[in-house]
């Protein structure tokens, strides 16, 4: 696996596992599993989806499981394959792990809408030609993950779902922005 997820996919674990159980990033611990009714995602295990799961299992030849029993190896070939791969690995150091929490929270559609619109072309939600050059071109990484950060809060606060879940979001969205700012100016590896 590509060594950049192996630096990112512990942050995205701390806001999926344990910000609100104490826990690490444990794929057993059962307070890492919530199904909150008012949670549009449903049933999740450090983070991920009974219907990541099942399209897991469906690719794979497998029967469909309890998402409390997905394992560490099975999640994280998922954050993998489904929310690291393909766009990522295109992006600076700092704004792969911007993005890749932004397409692990809101998805990949709004995850490229967002990163477009902070690169100042048409945000479509579809990574093409002028996307690749627009982020090959970035000169102040700092700035597009600061400029996305406000984008997503804006995002969250359109949620009708954000006086349940907005605090939490807000609160996630700053300390990403803050740590893959770290990122790009060498603090973290």
């Amino acid at each position: 696996m590509d060594p950049r997820f192996q630096i990112c996919l512990p942050f995205v674990l701390q806001q999926e596992c344990n910000v609100y159980t104490g826990t690490s990033a444990d794929w057993t611990n059962p307070r890492n599993f919530d199904n909150d009714p008012q949670d549009p995602g449903g049933a999740t295990q450090c983070g991920l989806t009974h219907a990541d799961y099942d399209e897991y299992c469906e690719a794979h030849g497998l029967p469909e499981g309890d998402v409390r029993h997905i394992g560490e190896e099975i999640g994280t070939t998922i954050y993998y394959d489904s929310y690291w791969l393909p766009f990522c690995p295109r992006l600076p150091i700092g704004l792969d792990l911007f993005c890749f929490d932004t397409r692990v929270n809101m998805g990949t559609r709004r995850m490229i809408m967002l990163l477009q619109a902070s690169l100042g072309i048409t945000a479509d939600g579809a990574w093409g030609p002028q996307t690749n050059l627009r982020v090959m071109a970035i000169k102040d990484v700092p700035a597009v993950i600061l400029d996305e950060e406000g984008r997503r809060a804006a995002v969250y606060r359109s949620f009708r779902t954000f006086g349940r879940f907005g605090g939490d979001w807000i609160r996630r969205d700053k300390e990403i922005a803050a740590t893959a700012v770290k990122m790009v100016q060498g603090a973290i590896a």
